[in-house]
């Protein structure tokens, strides 16, 4: 009589919950949902006045065909160990009946089915707007995944020098394997500060993706970059003691910031105090400057000859410039060699 009671009860359970379930398997994904607290008074074992609640997970995998509370919980306050094994070994209802495959229940059903298998207990229980569940398989919370952005992807910050740090995390709230023999994987992408697109790969032990689904996360990325010491005009030199080094985000930078190497260097672009200097700011120092008189050496086979010439624009070594005869006052154009000399032919 009593199996007949139990059996009866675990039927009523199921009904509730299929009642409730979407009519196709759920996506092994979804967007993180806000937790619904159910009011309820402070819950306690054996007499203990230490006040404690069971969250139920939004997703759970279970591995035999009957859910128990310590599938879908997590105690949270003051409960021991020793009463959470007791309440943790507690059956619920029958798993899904297909393994492999996700199924939903929605909140309104979630409450129903606690209440008829724990009775006033269930009042402690925080829900979650819906549960997934699938028999079989395992699933990766939104911690997990986390985890594994931060495992995969700092060895390859590491790389970029700087202090690095990940924020703003952008994941699924789980994610399901069918069977123990699938794993999630990050598979690997560019990383540069800024927000980094990720995409997860669900593998079978042969490597094989069965699907992928994505996410994000955002890089900030501090380094001491150079930065002008004084203000900068154009086409000013740009020398050591002019600079000076600040921390700055890359995640937040207009460009590529210059390394600090190369040159000698002058300002494409007036560059004001403290503020970091990209390698776009940056041009080859002109050996010779507007309105410059240099030596103007022309050479055709043996024959060499000099005079003296106006630069008309700047220029540095190899820059084809305009130059004028001073005698002459006719414009020809010429090759820089140094900051003395121009050779045309």
């Amino acid at each position: 009589m009593l199996s007949f009671r139990l059996t009866f009860r675990f039927v009523v359970i199921l009904a509730l919950l299929l009642s409730g379930v979407y009519p196709s398997a759920v996506l092994a994904f979804q967007a993180v949902g806000n937790d619904a607290r159910v009011v309820a008074p402070s819950a306690s074992l054996g007499g203990s006045g230490d006040v404690w609640r069971l969250r139920i997970r939004e997703a759970a995998a279970v591995q035999g065909d009957m859910v128990r509370l310590g599938d879908i919980a997590d105690p949270l306050g003051g409960l021991s160990e020793a009463d959470w094994r007791t309440l943790a070994a507690k059956p619920l209802w029958p798993a899904p009946p297909e393994p492999g495959k996700p199924l939903q229940i929605n909140r309104q059903r979630l409450e129903a089915a606690l209440k008829e298998s724990l009775g006033d207990l269930a009042a402690s229980c925080i829900l979650p707007t819906s549960l997934a569940i699938q028999r079989g398989g395992a699933v990766y919370l939104e911690a997990d995944l986390r985890g594994l952005v931060v495992q995969t992807l700092t060895p390859q910050i590491n790389l970029l020098g700087g202090h690095g740090e990940l924020t703003d995390f952008r994941l699924p709230a789980y994610a399901f394997t069918a069977h123990e023999g699938q794993t999630v994987e990050l598979e690997r992408g560019m990383v540069a500060p800024g927000r980094i697109g990720l995409r997860f790969a669900v593998k079978e032990m042969d490597g094989t993706a069965r699907r992928r689904f994505t996410g994000s996360v955002f890089l900030n990325l501090w380094m001491d970059v150079p930065c002008a010491a004084v203000p900068l005009n154009r086409g000013d030199a740009v020398s050591p003691e002019k600079l000076t080094f600040r921390s700055e985000n890359l995640a937040y930078a207009r460009g590529a910031i210059w390394d600090g190497r190369g040159g000698p260097w002058q300002a494409k672009r007036a560059i004001g105090i403290g503020e970091a200097i990209l390698a776009d700011d940056l041009e080859p120092l002109a050996a010779i400057h507007r309105g410059d008189r240099v030596t103007l050496v022309y050479r055709r086979g043996n024959v060499v000859m000099r005079t003296l010439v106006e630069a008309l624009e700047e220029g540095g070594p190899g820059d084809t410039i305009a130059v004028r005869n001073l005698s002459s006052k006719k414009q020809i154009y010429a090759t820089v060699r140094d900051s003395n000399t121009v050779e045309t032919k």
